[in-house]
């Protein structure tokens, strides 16, 4: 798991302030040179960069720097003290606002419906932030993302390969596909399975790397294979997992295992979100019980309901994009809990119904 990396604009008045608000941040450098902060930025991973409004640019003005520099790196937080460090009390966003993360999607059994909530919790954070997420999928023997988006024909993880050892962050818009509806940058794993052995860990660790530069928020579709080293690459580079199970006893029995895992690795258990997928009314399982048996709340629960699924998969169309149902409000709620601060659809609890984004 992974600190949150800032870089500061300032002097070291500037980098004290930033300490006291945020004393668990990892500072990877304190300049007094905007053109430097760029160039750093295009060569390093960065959550955010603090800027005491004393560092002025040479030809334009603070206020045309950063909208220059957000459009550049949308995937960077950008904070503005309030004042000159020195007389003032800094302004530092909150920390709960989530603008840069990598989330992992898995589940250590197959056939629970994880790529379903791969596809439709990517596709709702890129329309909650107008287009500034992506969806990778690393299932690369048998992934499902292109058949749920119907992306089948464009590029993917493969023809990047190559290119990767001299590729920047924006050359990814070369092998991504844009899903329409909802603005997600999509890299779809192999068309055929015997060329999942061409996708190597440092392949992904580059990648991986140049996806959190260019994008903020980063979703990762993965193998059920627990022993997959592209699984483990994954996990090492997430700020949030996301663990699927169902209703189904094998399920169930494979999440409290997979749970009792991922702290032993020193997860931290609130980085971890577990979501009921195809909850069902009439199984003996309530949701009740399953949070009892896994230890855990829920972070969401998906209703069962085939029909809406079956029309999503067969349109290419998640279920995100018919606000006024209950398994897309299931879906926002989630997106909620994993990533807060994003602007989410008004939900009516009480009828599990969701008004559309002003922005649609």
């Amino acid at each position: 798991m992974t600190q949150r990396s800032v870089l500061i604009a300032g002097d070291f008045r500037c980098e004290q302030a930033v300490k006291r608000k945020r004393p668990d941040a990892k500072i990877v450098g304190v300049l007094k040179d905007l053109a430097l902060v760029e160039y750093v930025s295009s060569e390093m991973i960065l959550d955010e960069v603090v800027i005491d409004p004393g560092v002025t640019p040479r030809g334009e003005t603070l206020e045309e720097w950063v909208s220059r520099f957000k459009k550049a790196f949308p995937h960077v937080a950008v904070t503005v003290l309030g004042e000159s460090t020195g007389r003032a009390k800094a302004q530092v966003a909150p920390a709960n606002v989530i603008t840069s993360q990598t989330v992992v999607i898995w589940s250590p059994k197959g056939g629970v419906g994880k790529s379903f909530i791969s596809a439709n919790l990517a596709c709702a954070a890129a329309m909650a932030t107008q287009g500034q997420a992506a969806l990778i999928d690393l299932d690369v023997y048998s992934g499902d993302i292109a058949t749920y988006l119907d992306l089948s024909d464009g590029p993917t993880i493969i023809e990047m390969l190559p290119e990767l050892p001299r590729l920047r962050p924006d050359g990814l818009e070369r092998y991504a596909q844009l899903y329409g509806p909802s603005r997600l940058n999509v890299i779809c794993s192999p068309r055929r399975p015997e060329l999942s052995t061409l996708v190597g860990v440092d392949h992904v660790k580059q990648l991986l790397s140049l996806a959190t530069r260019r994008w903020g928020l980063l979703y990762i579709d993965t193998a059920p294979d627990i022993t997959s080293d592209l699984l483990g690459e994954a996990i090492d580079a997430a700020s949030a997992i996301v663990l699927v199970v169902t209703q189904d006893v094998c399920a169930l029995k494979q999440g409290k295992t997979a749970l009792e895992i991922l702290r032993k690795l020193g997860i931290p258990d609130n980085s971890v979100h577990v979501v009921l997928n195809r909850c069902s009314k009439d199984s003996p399982l309530p949701e009740h019980k399953v949070e009892e048996y896994l230890e855990k709340r829920l972070a969401s629960a998906v209703p069962d309901d085939r029909k809406a699924v079956e029309r999503s998969v067969f349109q290419g169309k998640p279920v995100v994009l018919y606000p006024k149902t209950e398994i897309a409000a299931s879906i926002w709620k989630l997106l909620s809990q994993v990533s807060p601060g994003l602007p989410l659809p008004d939900v009516d609890k009480r009828q599990h119904k969701t008004r559309r984004f002003k922005l649609w």
